[in-house]
């Protein structure tokens, strides 16, 4: 099992997708498919800072997906779709193959000990609020306190320190986008 962490449009997806397409056999759990509705997001805003992977519910990628994988078991998850504000179709992932976890909150500590190899991507605060907003529009940036969450997990979890491999998704170093990821250690 192989997490992919790092903030928002720091090139997790891009460097995840990239992965698969060396490999199709590969499983990637998104981490959006754990997300918490709306509905229940609305009480953390008042919470503590410090609290852990906001507005994802990680513990139900722990019990669904990573537990029973670990386990050599078949893992089972109904997916969250954020469009229709639903859980959506259940997904079946296999025993036996590599699993990707992708996406912020990935390696929260209480998760790093089911994976065999986390990967941390960074990238500049002006590279990532760019592609934000070139993404999303100018919305998302003043859209929910994701950005103070965000800063408090980093933080206080440090998961690019529990990484086996930190990767540069800026695009700033020289090297071949299409083909090539530049280790950052």
């Amino acid at each position: 099992m192989v997490a992919v962490d790092g903030p928002a449009a720091a090139g997790k997806t891009t460097f995840t997708r990239a992965l698969a397409a060396l490999d199709p056999g590969l499983d990637v759990i998104e981490m959006r498919d754990f997300a918490l509705p709306p509905a229940e997001r609305e009480g953390e805003r008042d919470e503590a800072p410090e609290r852990v992977a906001a507005g994802v519910d990680w513990r139900r990628l722990r019990s669904n997906v990573l537990l029973p994988l670990s386990r050599d078991q078949v893992a089972r998850y109904q997916r969250y779709d954020a469009a229709t504000d639903v859980m959506a179709e259940w997904r079946i992932v296999p025993v036996g193959g590599i699993v990707i976890v992708e996406g912020c909150y990935s390696c929260v500590k209480a998760l790093t000990t089911f994976y065999d190899f986390r990967i941390w991507v960074e990238c500049p605060l002006e590279v990532r609020r760019r592609r934000l907003v070139s993404e999303n529009g100018a919305g998302l940036l003043a859209e929910w306190n994701w950005q103070h969450a965000e800063k408090a997990y980093i933080e206080i979890q440090d998961p690019a320190a529990s990484a086996h491999l930190r990767v540069d998704g800026s695009g700033a170093l020289a090297h071949d986008p299409a083909g090539e990821y530049v280790p950052v250690r």
